[in-house]
């Protein structure tokens, strides 16, 4: 009797903790952004890709310049005027200006790429602060990244991302 009188009190305790846990689930949400909509229509987003187009094309410039001269010893070589001196030096000249676009080129990468990495971990940074103040504010449990959140599909209700990049461009004004 008292072993099943046990067995009744532990399936009560089992059952009842099971149905609670599923009623708190229930009332969890979890809120998203989408951060490459907020970078790319924020004013500081916008911003910083105007910084980045100026650098591209600075460095697009100098390029084409050098592109040029060499366009331009190429031709001088294929003279038929050219004598066997001056045609040396002219290919010497030639694979220095070639020598000298291809580490223009891979510098000109990496400064891009650098200075983009930098630009939008500022943007992420800024942007997290204000969903953490957001969050807190409005007493959200959770707010995750749709894109790096592993988000296959959401209720929209529960998309941030238009709320947050107001408050976000607000900062950049």
């Amino acid at each position: 009797m008292l072993r099943k009188g046990l067995t009744v009190i532990f399936c009560a305790v089992v059952f009842s903790t099971g149905f609670f846990n599923t009623v708190k689930a229930q009332s969890f949400a979890v809120y998203y952004i989408d951060m490459q909509k907020i970078i790319n229509e924020s004013p500081q987003g916008k911003k910083a890709k105007q910084e980045l187009e100026s650098k591209i094309k600075a460095a697009e410039s100098k390029l084409k310049k050098l592109a040029d001269e060499i366009n331009a010893l190429k031709k001088e070589l294929s003279s038929p005027l050219i004598n066997e001196k001056g045609k040396q030096k002219k290919e010497n000249e030639l694979q220095m200006k070639i020598i000298e676009f291809r580490q223009l080129k891979q510098e000109s990468e990496q400064m891009v790429a650098k200075l983009q990495k930098k630009l939008t971990a500022k943007i992420v940074e800024d942007v997290f602060k204000v969903v953490e103040k957001y969050r807190k504010d409005h007493n959200l449990p959770m707010v995750v990244e749709r894109n790096e959140g592993g988000i296959i599909a959401a209720d929209p209700k529960y998309d941030i991302t238009d709320k947050i990049l107001k408050v976000f461009s607000k900062m950049g004004k």
